[in-house]
Protein backbone atom coordinates (compact mmCIF):
# COMPACT_ATOMS: atom_id res chain seq x y z
CA UNK A 1 0.00 0.00 0.00
CA UNK A 2 1.52 3.65 -0.95
CA UNK A 3 0.97 6.73 0.40
CA UNK A 4 -0.41 9.68 -1.38
CA UNK A 5 0.61 12.48 0.65
CA UNK A 6 -1.52 14.85 -2.25
CA UNK A 7 -4.42 13.37 -1.61
CA UNK A 8 -7.52 15.88 -2.18
CA UNK A 9 -9.76 15.48 1.31
CA UNK A 10 -6.25 15.65 3.76
CA UNK A 11 -6.92 18.87 5.02
CA UNK A 12 -3.45 19.92 5.90
CA UNK A 13 -2.55 20.26 2.51
CA UNK A 14 0.67 18.34 0.87
CA UNK A 15 3.28 20.76 1.75
CA UNK A 16 2.61 20.30 5.75
CA UNK A 17 2.26 15.86 5.12
CA UNK A 18 5.63 16.62 2.96
CA UNK A 19 7.18 18.75 5.46
CA UNK A 20 6.25 16.49 8.60
CA UNK A 21 6.52 12.73 6.73
CA UNK A 22 9.05 11.88 8.97
CA UNK A 23 6.53 12.69 12.19
CA UNK A 24 3.40 11.30 10.47
CA UNK A 25 1.59 7.70 10.39
CA UNK A 26 -1.08 6.29 10.24
CA UNK A 27 -2.34 4.19 12.70
CA UNK A 28 -3.97 0.50 12.39
CA UNK A 29 -7.34 0.00 13.08
CA UNK A 30 -6.38 -2.16 16.18
CA UNK A 31 -4.56 0.91 17.45
CA UNK A 32 -7.45 2.92 17.16
CA UNK A 33 -9.27 0.51 18.48
CA UNK A 34 -7.38 -0.22 21.75
CA UNK A 35 -6.93 3.85 22.56
CA UNK A 36 -10.31 4.02 22.17
CA UNK A 37 -11.32 0.91 24.64
CA UNK A 38 -9.08 2.71 27.25
CA UNK A 39 -11.46 5.75 26.49
CA UNK A 40 -14.70 4.33 26.61
CA UNK A 41 -15.64 5.52 23.03
CA UNK A 42 -17.88 4.87 20.99
CA UNK A 43 -16.31 4.02 17.32
CA UNK A 44 -18.18 4.69 14.13
CA UNK A 45 -15.70 2.28 11.34
CA UNK A 46 -16.73 2.69 7.16
CA UNK A 47 -15.55 -0.61 5.98
CA UNK A 48 -13.92 1.08 2.64
CA UNK A 49 -13.46 -1.83 0.34
CA UNK A 50 -14.53 -5.13 -0.86
CA UNK A 51 -13.79 -8.56 1.79
CA UNK A 52 -13.58 -5.65 4.86
CA UNK A 53 -16.47 -6.79 6.74
CA UNK A 54 -15.04 -10.39 8.17
CA UNK A 55 -11.70 -9.18 9.28
CA UNK A 56 -12.73 -6.20 10.99
CA UNK A 57 -15.82 -8.07 12.47
CA UNK A 58 -12.96 -10.49 13.93
CA UNK A 59 -10.88 -7.86 15.23
CA UNK A 60 -13.94 -6.41 17.27
CA UNK A 61 -15.09 -9.44 18.93
CA UNK A 62 -11.46 -10.04 19.55
CA UNK A 63 -10.79 -6.88 21.18
CA UNK A 64 -14.33 -7.95 23.13
CA UNK A 65 -15.90 -4.30 21.85
CA UNK A 66 -18.95 -5.34 20.46
CA UNK A 67 -21.09 -3.26 21.87
CA UNK A 68 -18.96 0.14 21.12
CA UNK A 69 -18.36 -0.26 17.64
CA UNK A 70 -20.56 -0.09 14.50
CA UNK A 71 -20.14 -0.60 11.19
CA UNK A 72 -21.15 1.36 8.23
CA UNK A 73 -20.05 1.47 4.24
CA UNK A 74 -21.10 3.00 0.97
CA UNK A 75 -20.64 -0.53 0.11
CA UNK A 76 -23.97 -2.01 1.91
CA UNK A 77 -22.90 -5.69 0.91
CA UNK A 78 -20.48 -5.56 3.77
CA UNK A 79 -22.51 -4.28 6.15
CA UNK A 80 -24.94 -7.08 4.90
CA UNK A 81 -22.29 -9.73 5.47
CA UNK A 82 -22.23 -8.64 9.29
CA UNK A 83 -26.07 -8.78 9.76
CA UNK A 84 -26.29 -12.26 8.17
CA UNK A 85 -23.53 -13.68 10.50
CA UNK A 86 -24.90 -11.78 13.57
CA UNK A 87 -27.94 -10.42 13.41
CA UNK A 88 -28.62 -10.69 17.50
CA UNK A 89 -30.75 -8.76 19.36
CA UNK A 90 -30.91 -7.02 22.08
CA UNK A 91 -33.99 -7.18 24.98
CA UNK A 92 -35.63 -3.73 23.32
CA UNK A 93 -35.42 -5.42 19.98
CA UNK A 94 -32.61 -3.46 18.62
CA UNK A 95 -29.48 -4.91 16.48
CA UNK A 96 -26.89 -5.67 19.02
CA UNK A 97 -24.59 -5.19 16.04
CA UNK A 98 -24.85 -1.61 14.52
CA UNK A 99 -24.94 -1.41 10.79
CA UNK A 100 -24.99 1.61 8.82
CA UNK A 101 -26.01 2.20 5.54
CA UNK A 102 -23.88 5.26 4.12
CA UNK A 103 -25.71 7.09 1.12
CA UNK A 104 -23.89 10.22 -1.13
CA UNK A 105 -27.25 10.77 -3.29
CA UNK A 106 -30.52 9.90 -1.88
CA UNK A 107 -32.94 7.47 -3.90
CA UNK A 108 -36.49 7.23 -3.62
CA UNK A 109 -35.83 3.99 -2.42
CA UNK A 110 -32.77 4.42 0.32
CA UNK A 111 -35.36 2.89 3.12
CA UNK A 112 -35.96 -0.33 1.35
CA UNK A 113 -32.21 -0.36 0.01
CA UNK A 114 -31.60 0.03 4.06
CA UNK A 115 -34.15 -2.73 4.92
CA UNK A 116 -32.61 -4.83 2.52
CA UNK A 117 -29.27 -5.39 4.08
CA UNK A 118 -30.35 -5.31 7.41
CA UNK A 119 -28.86 -1.42 8.49
CA UNK A 120 -29.61 -0.24 12.17
CA UNK A 121 -28.83 2.95 10.95
CA UNK A 122 -28.91 5.33 7.71
CA UNK A 123 -26.10 7.88 7.38
CA UNK A 124 -26.76 10.78 4.90
CA UNK A 125 -24.44 13.37 3.43
CA UNK A 126 -25.06 16.65 5.23
CA UNK A 127 -26.49 18.70 2.42
CA UNK A 128 -29.21 15.89 1.80
CA UNK A 129 -30.32 15.62 5.40
CA UNK A 130 -34.30 16.81 5.46
CA UNK A 131 -36.74 16.80 7.98
CA UNK A 132 -38.31 14.38 6.38
CA UNK A 133 -36.18 11.95 5.71
CA UNK A 134 -34.54 11.80 9.09
CA UNK A 135 -38.32 11.62 10.71
CA UNK A 136 -38.76 8.65 7.98
CA UNK A 137 -36.06 7.26 9.08
CA UNK A 138 -36.72 7.37 12.79
CA UNK A 139 -40.22 6.13 11.99
CA UNK A 140 -38.73 2.42 10.00
CA UNK A 141 -36.75 2.11 13.88
CA UNK A 142 -33.71 2.96 12.27
CA UNK A 143 -31.22 5.24 14.04
CA UNK A 144 -29.72 8.49 11.99
CA UNK A 145 -26.21 10.50 11.01
CA UNK A 146 -25.13 13.14 9.29
CA UNK A 147 -21.78 13.25 7.63
CA UNK A 148 -19.17 15.56 6.47
CA UNK A 149 -16.97 16.02 3.28
CA UNK A 150 -13.44 16.05 4.50
CA UNK A 151 -12.43 19.75 4.60
CA UNK A 152 -11.54 20.31 1.06
CA UNK A 153 -14.62 18.60 0.07
CA UNK A 154 -16.25 21.05 2.55
CA UNK A 155 -14.32 23.87 1.02
CA UNK A 156 -15.04 23.16 -2.50
CA UNK A 157 -19.34 22.93 -1.14
CA UNK A 158 -19.12 26.35 0.31
CA UNK A 159 -17.44 28.10 -2.03
CA UNK A 160 -19.86 27.09 -5.17
CA UNK A 161 -23.24 25.76 -3.80
CA UNK A 162 -23.56 27.31 -0.53
CA UNK A 163 -23.83 30.66 0.53
CA UNK A 164 -25.87 30.64 3.80
CA UNK A 165 -23.50 28.66 5.91
CA UNK A 166 -19.84 29.01 6.88
CA UNK A 167 -17.78 25.75 6.90
CA UNK A 168 -19.07 23.88 10.18
CA UNK A 169 -20.16 27.29 12.19
CA UNK A 170 -23.09 27.79 14.21
CA UNK A 171 -25.50 28.10 11.14
CA UNK A 172 -24.65 24.72 9.74
CA UNK A 173 -25.28 23.11 12.90
CA UNK A 174 -28.60 24.59 13.44
CA UNK A 175 -29.81 23.56 10.19
CA UNK A 176 -28.46 20.16 10.40
CA UNK A 177 -29.87 19.52 13.93
CA UNK A 178 -33.16 21.11 13.11
CA UNK A 179 -33.77 18.05 11.17
CA UNK A 180 -33.86 15.65 14.10
CA UNK A 181 -30.71 13.86 13.25
CA UNK A 182 -28.85 11.93 15.91
CA UNK A 183 -25.09 11.60 14.98
CA UNK A 184 -23.37 13.84 13.34
CA UNK A 185 -19.69 12.91 11.68
CA UNK A 186 -18.07 16.41 11.71
CA UNK A 187 -14.32 17.56 10.40
CA UNK A 188 -14.49 20.08 13.87
CA UNK A 189 -15.80 18.15 16.87
CA UNK A 190 -14.31 21.25 19.04
CA UNK A 191 -16.67 23.62 17.05
CA UNK A 192 -19.51 21.17 17.78
CA UNK A 193 -19.04 20.51 21.19
CA UNK A 194 -18.25 24.67 21.50
CA UNK A 195 -21.68 25.15 19.82
CA UNK A 196 -23.64 22.15 22.22
CA UNK A 197 -22.41 23.85 25.55
CA UNK A 198 -23.61 27.36 24.46
CA UNK A 199 -27.39 25.93 23.70
CA UNK A 200 -26.82 22.77 26.12
CA UNK A 201 -29.90 24.45 28.18
CA UNK A 202 -31.80 23.60 24.64
CA UNK A 203 -30.43 20.29 23.91
CA UNK A 204 -30.42 18.82 27.51
CA UNK A 205 -33.17 19.65 29.12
Amino acid sequence: MTFNPTFDEFGCGPDYIRTHIKELYIPTLRQVLLDAKKKGIIVKIELKGPNTALPTLQLVEELDMVDTCHYSSFRHDEIKIIRDLRPEKNSDGSFRYKTGALFDQVPDNFISLAHEVGASEIHLKYSTCTKQRIETIHKEGMDSMAWMRGPRGMQFDLLNTFDDVGNEDDSMYSILIATGVRNLCVNRPDRLVDYLKRHQDHFFE
